[in-house]
């Protein structure tokens, strides 16, 4: 795994490289310093393997959760102390990356960098390295700047932060739809029934949310089971009411039901009392930059999601196995998440497609949920999706898909992922809300 997600990363910062900087079209891209590239993150990979043994340990001897407060404590004072975003100072649809930046963990202009994000996702909110850096890496290689190893939070940095002789500037995550932000998101509309503000909370989804407890009740606890229901409802609402409703393999399937998963799993506080953490309804507000209560209504302030006081972090770092898990327990909860498609240009039209016709018969139904059977098809489904996101050019197609298979070829055999030749996308034309 350490050395799939490490090549995932090169492969994923050459692939944009050839997209946004046309420079290294025609064997200019190998002057990306690879050398360098992998000294800066071999730090951090080494840490990777230390976690996955710790967990292993606490699974063979059925070892309780256990609280530490002095380092689980997260410092929200001095140069770490909340402070709202200003002019020019960018935040985006997701509220856990909100807080990094609102309390200087993240550069508080919202634009941050490969190793300043891992560590800041690693050591406040308790992500795994893996996990930090797959997603990380995903957004530095779709929306972000591959050279300098940045990315925006929210809005497009713009030129000025970028290399001369680039003819395009990143997007940041706002402008990522259906590649990274999706629809059916837990606390952001659906872009086609926002005029595309992703980036601003719903506050209808969050008051749902919000309301599945009671707001009186003094053992209220936002857990996993609580997620569930809200994954199921965010899903069937933009079934119910976005024409142009698409859930694609990897925004959809993956990245939005895994958002979902982590409110409780970043935001749960900890005690002696709750080693294994607690969800209060005070707390949820907090992060998701809401006041007020249920009685009296409740308050959204556009970027203001910050960290509680006298919070503390989980204690086991969550990895891409943890992800993949809950995942699948959504699925489980609420097989209709776990169906890739979209409606057809009329609400409650939602149509799936046919697994075995997108992936000529590799992939169905059953097995999709099967061992490491969901990565694999998510990562084939970007692989496949490579030529639009480059732009058609055949010399940078055929290069960046030539290093892909060389690179990763044997890694993917190594988690035994099924042959896959090529998927048919055309399955996807029939949705108006895909492309």
């Amino acid at each position: 795994m350490v050395n799939f997600t490490k090549a995932l990363l090169g492969a994923s910062t050459l692939i944009s490289t050839a997209s946004a900087f046309p420079a290294f079209v025609d064997g200019e891209w190998e002057k990306f310093d690879f050398e360098n590239f992998d000294k800066a993150i071999d730090p951090i990979f080494k840490r990777i393997d230390q976690e996955s043994w710790n967990k292993i340990a606490a699974i063979e001897k059925r070892q309780q959760a256990t609280f530490n407060e002095d380092a689980q404590r997260v410092d929200v004072s001095g140069e770490h102390e909340y402070k709202p975003p200003t002019d020019g100072q960018t935040r985006g649809p997701c509220p856990g990356l909100n807080i990094l930046s609102n309390h200087g963990y993240f550069d508080r202009s919202g634009n941050t960098n490969l190793i300043e994000s891992i560590d800041a996702l690693t050591n406040v909110l308790g992500m795994g390295t893996d996990t930090a850096l797959a997603l990380v890496a995903y957004s530095i290689a779709i929306i972000g700047d591959p050279i300098a190893l940045t990315w925006s939070i929210g809005a497009s940095p713009g030129k000025e932060v970028l290399l001369p002789g680039v003819l395009s500037p990143p997007g940041g995550i706002d402008q990522s739809h259906n590649a990274y932000e999706s629809d059916a998101s837990i606390t952001r509309s659906d872009s086609y029934l926002a005029n595309g503000d992703v980036w601003s909370s719903n506050t209808t989804r969050f008051e749902h949310l919000y309301n599945l407890l009671d707001d009186n009740d003094p053992n209220a606890n936002f857990n996993l089971d609580v997620i569930n229901k809200q994954r199921a409802w965010t899903h069937d609402e933009s079934v119910y009411h976005n024409p142009n409703f698409f859930y694609a393999p990897f925004a959809g399937l993956v990245v939005a039901s895994a958002a979902h998963n982590f409110v409780p799993v970043f935001f749960s506080n900890h005690s002696a009392e709750h080693p294994e953490g607690y969800l209060d309804h005070y707390n949820l507000k907090t992060f998701f930059g809401y006041t007020g209560n249920s009685k009296d209504g409740l308050v959204y302030h556009y970027g203001q999601e910050r960290i509680p006081d006298n919070w503390y972090k989980r204690t086991d770092p969550y990895t891409l196995v943890d992800v993949v898990t809950d995942v699948l327990g959504n699925i489980a909860y609420h097989p209709q998440a776990g169906t890739v498609g979209g409606n057809l240009g009329e609400v409650n039209t939602f149509t799936g497609v046919d697994l075995g016709n997108l992936t000529g018969g590799v992939f169905n139904a059953a097995n999709l949920l099967e061992g490491n059977n969901l990565f694999c098809f998510a990562f084939a489904a970007g692989r496949a999706g490579l030529p639009s996101v480059l732009g058609g050019a055949a010399s940078i197609v055929g290069q960046a898909l030539g290093f892909l298979d060389e690179k990763l070829g044997p890694l993917l055999a190594g988690l035994s992922c099924p042959q896959l030749d090529q998927l048919n996308l055309d399955v996807f034309n029939q949705f108006p809300g895909y492309g």
